[in-house]
């Protein structure tokens, strides 16, 4: 399978990221971008391998990268039966119809969303026969142009089949399979439903959260969110009771220490003026709550307000 080439979709930073990576590991790889033109090569700026080293490692990575409508055109291409997904959650299911008819019936689709619900939304699009691979990052990855992004955090990744077969699928990584694919993404929502509002709605980088003056948001935070995934009622407890209170706490300052320069995700896409992925955070969380959750109401009302004040700005 390693010959067939692999379709990354979205040219963000994870796209560019895993295009190299890809690349690295000795796998063919075409991108399909959106808007700006990323020439003939991406260039990344990778962590140095070990403590000693402290300037960054640049490599050049060749590029065959088109537009979705480009995609379509292409007569020579048959069909894809790999494809990965690095959209943002709102993008995924219209980024995957848009270059369906180029995906085989046999397909492993991969997907690097934050939050939960447009996992769903892409599983229900696809055919019996395709098998959607659910991923989950905790790279560190920051785009500096159009075709060049650097490595600022090392992290691991993980996939694992969206809805479990009987016998189970092989991915093409298989490295980074794993059977408990739920509880990962659950693991990196709960960090992401405390993290990424506070420093978005704060204007500040991860490990401002753990200053003292943030010290019981952070805790009301948590405390309401060991609420929800202690709750027998709530559809993902049997992946969610070990995140107690201290566990929450634990995984948070771990995060934020780990990448205390860092802007979250939601707190770039507010500074840009760009959709973000409330949600698939918060907003599944107030969903799919057996429980009242004032905080995260809080926070998601606190996100949402400047995007339907840009909405209401397109309909004058």
């Amino acid at each position: 399978m390693k010959n067939t080439p692999w379709l990354i979709v979205g040219a963000g930073a994870i796209g560019l990221f895993w295009h190299c990576k890809l690349q690295a590991l000795g796998h063919k790889v075409h991108l399909v971008y959106r808007s700006e033109n990323l020439g003939k090569k991406i260039t990344l700026d990778s962590l140095p391998d070990t403590t000693e080293q402290n300037e960054s490692i640049r490599s050049e990575h060749k590029i065959k990268s088109f537009t979705a409508q480009k995609l379509l055109e292409q007569d020579s291409i048959e069909s894809y039966n790999k494809v990965m997904l690095c959209t943002k959650s709102f993008d995924l299911k219209s980024a995957f119809l848009q270059i369906a008819s180029k995906v085989s019936e046999d397909a492993n689709i991969a997907c690097l969303c934050n939050g939960i619900g447009a996992q769903d939304e892409l599983q229900n699009t696809l055919s019996e026969n395709q098998t959607l691979w659910a991923g989950v990052t905790s790279e560190g990855v920051l785009k500096l142009d159009s075709n060049h992004v650097k490595h600022t955090g090392l992290g691991d990744t993980y996939f694992g089949q969206w809805t479990p077969t009987d016998p189970a699928r092989l991915f093409p990584l298989s490295h980074l399979t794993v059977a408990n694919i739920h509880q990962k993404i659950i693991e990196k929502l709960a960090v992401n439903a405390t993290i990424n509002p506070m420093t978005a709605l704060f204007s500040m980088h991860n490990g401002d959260i753990l200053n003292e003056e943030y010290k019981p948001l952070l805790e009301a935070i948590t405390d309401e969110l060991a609420g929800v995934f202690s709750h027998s009622k709530f559809d993902y407890v049997e992946q969610s009771q070990h995140l107690t209170a201290d566990n929450l706490k634990n995984r948070v300052n771990t995060i934020a220490q780990l990448t205390r320069l860092n802007r979250s995700s939601m707190y770039e896409d507010i500074r840009q003026d760009r959709p973000t992925e409330n949600e698939f955070i918060s907003g599944f969380l107030i969903k799919n709550s057996p429980i009242e959750l004032p905080i995260q109401e809080l926070l998601y009302k606190g996100i949402a307000f400047p995007e339907q004040r840009e909405e209401s700005k397109k309909s004058y």
